[in-house]
């Protein structure tokens, strides 16, 4: 990228992430890129890329770029064909987010999809935080959990019990090895959940300290596929027109 697009794409960087650029020259947003913070590296590459969208192709010849960098440079980072930054947890993790994403589109999950995209965010930060991304998604399933049952004031193993098999039963009753097969995994959400309140913050009570970047991990990525399986059920559920 030339001279010609630093002081306008500067700015724009200063109107998006609230920040000082002073750039009028390309070496100057080099020498931002090298000083800046992490999650202001990670948007301006976003924030790059659709600036250069305008200009046709060049936008594709910069994002390969980028991605062979992050590449190279074995950063803990991957970039998608919309030049936005997400944790490289793995392919498989980014699958599941992503099938994720796209199952709570419906309005009726508006609360569930704002709550589940703070993962990406609180797994880009330095260090990652693990336990309020564990939260994010907890926030996602109960948010889900109760929308399907008003009347549970809270998401805890008590919750599902109560609610969940009536509706599992329903929907499984003319397989009775899929039945079976849902009643375990109904035994497994509540264990999750279980394991989910270790690190939420009560009150009056400690603040727990961050879980093992592993442990979050599995948790997340279990959190995530139980999500997508009340996402089934719900829809499944609802009175058809």
């Amino acid at each position: 990228m030339g001279d010609g697009h630093a002081h306008p794409l500067g700015q724009l960087l200063e109107r998006e992430l609230g920040v000082e650029v002073g750039a009028y020259h390309a070496y100057q947003l080099r020498l931002f890129c090298t000083k800046c913070s992490i999650r202001d590296l990670l948007d301006t590459v976003t924030i790059t890329f659709t600036y250069l969208k305008r200009l046709g192709s060049i936008a594709v010849r910069w994002l390969n770029e980028a991605r062979r960098i992050f590449s190279e440079e074995r950063l803990a980072y991957e970039i998608d064909d919309g030049g936005i930054v997400h944790p490289a947890v793995d392919k498989e993790f980014q699958r599941n987010r992503q099938a994720t994403v796209a199952g709570l589109q419906a309005p009726r999950y508006a609360n569930s999809l704002a709550a589940f995209e703070r993962i990406s965010d609180e797994l880009a930060s330095q260090p990652p935080n693990g336990k309020d991304a564990w939260r994010a998604v907890f926030a996602a399933v109960e948010g889900l959990f109760r929308l399907m049952f008003p009347s549970a004031t809270q998401l805890n193993a008590g919750a599902v019990e109560t609610n969940l098999p009536r509706l599992i039963q329903k929907l499984y009753s003319s397989d009775p090895v899929a039945l079976r097969a849902a009643n375990k995994l109904l035994a497994s959400f509540k264990d999750w959940v279980d394991a989910s309140h270790n690190y939420r913050h009560e009150p009056g009570s400690e603040e727990p300290v961050q879980p093992p970047i592993d442990l979050a991990v599995l948790a997340i990525s279990a959190g995530t596929a139980f999500l997508r399986w009340l996402i089934f059920i719900d829809q499944a559920s609802l009175p058809k027109n």
